[in-house]
C-alpha cells in the first residue's frame, strides 16, 4: 500500500503489528511524559493530515479521560522492500507517543500532594479518598518501624557496657552482683 493514500490508522493496546523484513513490534508504544505510561489507551486512530514532501503527517486520537493528552507521536510503518520504501506492508504500522498532563491533570496532581500518583490514576472520585487512606497508613506504619528502630538501637547502646548483659542505670557501680538465679557470665 502507497503510505501516502492510507487515510486513517487503527492501533490497538496488546496487539502487534505485522512484519516481512523485520520482527514485529506492539502496535501501540508509549515512551513516558508528564502522565507516564499508566494510561495507555485501548485503541488510537491516526489520521493522515497531508504530506510534507518527506513523510505523512498524522493526527492521532483516542478516548483518554480529560486530564491527559497525546505528546509526540511518531507513526512507523516497515517498507515494503527496503526501510525508505513509500510502499508499506499493510497492518506494519505502530505508533510512538508521550502520554502528557493537561492543565486539569496538573491541577488534580498539585492538589494531590506529593503523593499524588495513586491519587490521580484513580477514575472515580469516591476511591481517592480510600487511595488516600492507605497511603497514610503505611506512612504511619514506616514511621512507627523507625521509631522502633532506633529506640533498640538506644537500648543497645546503654547495655553495651555491661559484661553481663543487664542494663543498669549509670549511678549504679559496674560491681553490683547480677539479679538472683543468673550467672554472670550468662548473655
Amino acid at each position: 500500500v502507497l503510505l501516502r493514500d492510507v487515510q486513517a490508522l487503527t492501533l490497538h493496546r496488546g496487539q502487534y503489528t505485522t512484519s516481512r523484513r523485520t520482527a514485529a513490534v506492539p502496535q501501540l508504544q508509549c515512551t513516558g511524559g508528564s502522565a507516564g505510561c499508566s494510561r495507555v489507551p485501548e485503541v488510537v486512530q491516526c489520521y493522515n493530515k497531508g504530506w510534507d514532501g518527506y513523510d505523512v503527517q498524522w493526527q492521532c486520537k483516542a478516548d483518554l479521560e480529560n486530564a491527559y493528552r497525546f505528546g509526540q507521536i511518531e507513526v512507523s510503518c516497515e517498507g515494503y522492500d527496503y526501510p525508505d520504501d513509500p510502499y508499506i506492508l499493510r497492518g506494519s504500522c505502530s505508533l510512538l507517543f508521550r502520554l502528557e498532563l493537561t492543565e486539569e491533570g496538573e491541577r488534580k496532581v498539585k492538589n494531590s500532594g506529593s503523593f499524588g500518583w495513586s491519587y490521580y490514576q484513580s477514575k472515580k472520585d469516591s476511591s481517592d479518598s480510600g487511595s488516600g487512606a492507605i497511603v497514610v497508613i503505611v506512612l504511619l506504619v514506616l514511621a512507627f518501624g523507625v521509631y522502633k528502630f532506633f529506640l533498640s538501637n538506644q537500648q543497645s547502646q546503654q547495655s553495651s557496657g555491661d559484661s553481663d548483659g543487664f542494663a543498669r542505670p549509670f549511678w549504679q557501680s559496674q560491681q553490683a552482683p547480677p539479679p538472683p538465679g543468673f550467672k554472670s557470665t550468662f548473655t
